[in-house]
């Protein structure tokens, strides 16, 4: 089941979303409980999953790299639309599953065959937030063949 390896690509989708942003449209007034505020009918909500996934409420060390967040008891009280990387409810991503078990199975199968080392420093990353998510200077990284 390798339920590790999904709680790793949970946590760093939840750092780095792959859709940074999302623009939603209200379709009735909304009325905010933690504000005295209505969004009315017609407005585009602009949703910063970036940020939303950096909760400190939701996830304690939000900078921090840490799979555990996403082990069941941790996830049992948290709010469903607290970590969306690929949108939730009615408007959720139809190729969620499939993409799931698509970076489960590659990056296995990377895992199982090389040693993987960083070549640039976290710190040192920079983004481009257009459609997607992406790092400026590519995905660099080194390969070392596992022996068997």
């Amino acid at each position: 089941e390798m339920k590790y390896l999904d709680r790793c690509l949970l946590e760093a989708m939840r750092l780095y979303p792959p859709v940074p942003v999302m623009a939603r449209k209200v379709h009735k007034d909304v009325k905010l409980v933690s504000r005295d505020l209505t969004i009315p009918s017609g407005s585009t909500v602009i949703v910063t999953t970036y940020a939303l996934q950096r909760r400190a409420d939701v996830f304690p060390n939000p900078d921090e790299f840490d799979p555990d967040h996403f082990l069941p008891e941790r996830i049992a009280d948290r709010h469903h639309y607290a970590y969306i990387p690929f949108s939730a409810g009615p408007r959720v991503c139809v190729g969620k599953k499939f993409a799931m078990l698509e970076m489960k199975t590659i990056l296995a199968t990377v895992l199982w065959n090389f040693k993987i080392t960083q070549i640039v420093a976290e710190e040192e990353w920079t983004f481009s937030a257009d459609l997607i998510l992406k790092r400026r200077d590519g995905y660099k990284i080194g390969l070392v063949r596992r022996q068997k």
